[in-house]
């Protein structure tokens, strides 16, 4: 994996911190910020600064292809491309996470109708 544009942070660091950023259950208390300093303890807080939009950005994308009917209307080969295209970094727990959100805000929410 290479690394992510503007930044040092290698893509498999920032995939993973999209699954931290967004855990679900008693994580999701920590603050997200002290959660991806805790589990990347070799970035530095000017890193995670630089990350934290990022990490946001992939959940407005979540959000957009959930009300876009999630995989149930776009198909879930078209989701994760759009995922893949939009935030290149995603490949492996964060891409999971991502398609999983996907499916499940458009489940909860009834745009999968």
């Amino acid at each position: 994996m290479g690394l992510s544009r503007g930044t040092d942070i290698p893509d498999d660091v920032m995939d993973t911190a999209y699954a931290v950023f967004e855990e679900w259950g008693p994580k999701r208390r920590i603050p997200r910020r002290e959660r991806l300093a805790a589990r990347f303890a070799t970035l530095s807080p000017a890193q995670i600064d630089w990350l934290l939009p990022r990490l946001e950005a992939v959940s407005q994308t979540v959000w957009r292809l959930a009300e876009s009917g999630g995989p149930a209307r776009l198909g879930s080969a078209a989701v994760s491309q759009r995922l893949r295209a939009e935030h290149p970094f995603l490949h492996a727990a964060g891409l999971r996470q991502a398609e999983f959100l996907v499916r499940y805000h458009a489940w909860h929410d009834g745009y999968d109708r």
